[in-house]
């Protein structure tokens, strides 16, 4: 059977005549709808690129973060998405990546809990309770290590002292972590201690910890502002 991927254009539609051609980027690509996903290494972060092509028509692709990009079967290009509008294809993109966990039984964990349930500690409250108005209920990817920020996992809630890190590999409590914050506008980086961590699921909340920051730069305060 052919491959449903177009060879020009590395999207699927029904007929020849309706291939848009090459979608080359005409602007940058911005970083749009993004979520966790619960696979077999672990959580991983997936997201969703949209820019304007030279033909007039808008591109969206998905994005394993940090940096790979989804290809088409046998891997000849990466697969894109096309529409009328930003909006129509990111759409696509989200639509194909929701097929794509569902065929595999993957979980998107992306979501907080917006309540504080009986029987937390005080630092756990500190992170899962974003009804403060300094803490900002969104997902980011970010990275995390001791030595250097290599980990994979995503932002559940932010303020401009602390962050909590959706992973299934939370660090140790009051372990120093450094941490790499992809925002939409360029990387942040950040270091901080962790005051909590859970390894499994409970409360109706992601795994992860939940990590004090140390003196924080004054642009990612700048940043938690325009979240607010």
């Amino acid at each position: 059977m052919a491959s449903p991927w177009c060879l020009v254009c590395s999207t699927t539609h029904d007929q020849p005549g309706r291939c848009p051609g090459e979608l080359i980027a005409k602007t940058p690509e911005r970083h749009g709808w993004r979520v966790n996903v619960q696979t077999e290494r672990g959580i991983e972060a997936y997201g969703v690129l949209v820019t304007e092509t030279n033909c007039g028509a808008w591109r969206a692709r998905i994005l394993t973060y940090p940096n790979i990009l989804w290809s088409v079967p046998g891997g000849q290009t990466t697969m894109k998405f096309a529409a009328d509008s930003p909006n129509a294809a990111e759409r696509k993109a989200i639509e194909f990546i929701r097929r794509h966990c569902y065929a595999r039984g993957l979980t998107m964990r992306n979501e907080i809990a917006l309540w504080t349930p009986d029987g937390l500690s005080d630092a756990e409250k500190e992170f899962v309770q974003p009804v403060a108005s300094t803490r900002v209920i969104r997902f980011l990817p970010i990275r995390f290590g001791v030595v250097t920020p290599s980990e994979i996992g995503g932002t559940g809630n932010l303020s401009e002292t602390g962050v909590f890190v959706i992973t299934n590999y939370p660090a140790d409590i009051n372990t120093r972590l450094r941490l790499m914050l992809d925002t939409d506008k360029q990387p942040l980086s950040l270091a901080g201690d962790v005051r909590w961590m859970n390894k499994s699921p409970h409360f109706g909340r992601s795994p992860g910890m939940g990590v004090r920051l140390h003196a924080p730069p004054e642009q990612y305060a700048k940043y938690i502002r325009t979240l607010g």
